[in-house]
């Protein structure tokens, strides 16, 4: 007894935690991981959506395909597939995705000036033309999904298991404040770079109206000639939202576990 409470006592006595416990490589871990965790699960959202709207996609150039091999397409039937189905379509796929998501997208394509069948016709000719590629979707775009749905998803599993590797890590006396201020961070850590993450795009696309959209380079995706101001600011965004979020939610954890008359004991 004696022995545990002058352990316990020197402790407080310095005002710090064991070295392993609180500055160990695994909270350094956290911290870092837990900075991009946002970006992750934005990316990761928006391009499991983005699956969803290819898969689509594919059914209505499926449909087109075979008017394509009945022949004889009449107006109404390219009316239907092209403003009913494609647009509804662009439509209803667009609510679920994330601001900066939705920012994209309308940048790219904007909802109030989705082509009509008519201007389809006009454009390319012949109805059969406007079939071949009534259900194509962005090439770019669908890279970029890919990579959100692999290196974002595994990104916001990887942050959950730090997370949970720091909290075991910790003492036992102190297992409690560990996890109020790791969950605390990477909550207002993930609002924050999500906020980051729309308002870093929104300053990409000012700058994009400023001066000729830069092209952006990422790997496996290529090159992104349009909208890339956009990317680029929402990636910085994310980042920098994500480290204020971070340390504002830490800060926050650690000063409510203060004030919180909880103690943890071992069973």
């Amino acid at each position: 007894m004696g022995g545990e409470n002058l352990g316990q006592q020197s402790e407080t006595a310095m005002g710090q935690a064991p070295v392993n416990a609180r500055y160990s490589y695994a909270v350094k871990a956290s911290d870092a991981i837990t900075i991009s965790g946002p970006l992750a699960a934005n990316m990761s959202w928006d391009g499991w959506c983005r699956l969803v709207y290819e898969r689509s996609n594919a059914v209505i150039q499926a449909q087109a395909n075979e008017l394509l091999r009945r022949g004889n397409v009449t107006m109404a039937e390219l009316t239907e597939l092209v403003e009913v189905q494609r647009n509804g379509l662009v439509v209803e796929m667009r609510r679920p995705l994330t601001p900066f998501g939705k920012l994209y997208s309308e940048t790219l394509k904007p909802i109030a000036s989705l082509p009509t069948a008519e201007s389809l016709l006009e454009r390319k000719g012949s109805i059969e033309a406007v079939l071949v590629s009534v259900g194509k979707t962005r090439t770019v775009t669908n890279r970029i999904a890919v990579l959100g749905r692999s290196l974002g998803t595994a990104g916001f599993v990887l942050e959950i298991v730090v997370i949970a590797v720091v909290i075991e890590q910790a003492p036992p006396s102190q297992r409690g404040q560990v996890a109020t201020e790791e969950i605390a961070g990477a909550t207002v850590g993930l609002a924050g770079g999500s906020g980051g993450y729309f308002a870093g795009g929104l300053a990409g696309a000012a700058w994009a109206g400023t001066w000729a959209a830069p092209t952006l380079i990422i790997p496996v995706v290529g090159e992104i000639t349009e909208g890339g101001a956009i990317v680029l600011g929402g990636i910085v965004g994310a980042l920098f939202g994500g480290w204020l979020g971070h340390k504002a939610g830490k800060a926050g954890g650690h000063a409510l576990w203060t004030l919180l008359p909880i103690q943890w004991t071992k069973s």
